[in-house]
């Protein structure tokens, strides 16, 4: 089973999402970027899904440190906000976007 990064400081939304996806992902939780390198240091993960805002920094900052780190797994980067300069900014760095009110489960599983 393929495991998947979850990254969300909106811990009630993290945990909803969590429940959806865990009959197809082995799911791990971080509540912000600080949280989600130290899963990234200890588990080999296959994907993840970030939030763009969180308290501690971005979803932008996570990807920018893994990529600098020459990690290339699949990430999708979600938000809230459906600024279409979120959608340039992913691909920017090999990466999806995808608002959160969209179908963002079926953009989940397809990583």
């Amino acid at each position: 089973m393929k495991k998947l990064l979850l990254v969300d400081d909106n811990r009630d939304f993290l945990q909803i999402l969590s429940i959806a996806l865990e009959k197809d992902f082995e799911v791990y939780k971080a509540d912000g970027l600080s949280q989600a390198l130290k899963v990234l240091d200890t588990v080999p993960i296959n994907a993840i899904c970030s939030d763009f805002y969180m308290r501690d920094g971005t979803g932008l900052d996570l990807i920018k440190e893994i990529r600098c780190k020459n990690i290339t797994l699949p990430f999708l980067l979600m938000s809230g906000n459906d600024d279409t300069r979120f959608i340039d900014i992913a691909r920017s760095y090999d990466a999806l976007f995808c608002c959160k009110t969209d179908d963002l489960l079926s953009k989940i599983k397809a990583l």
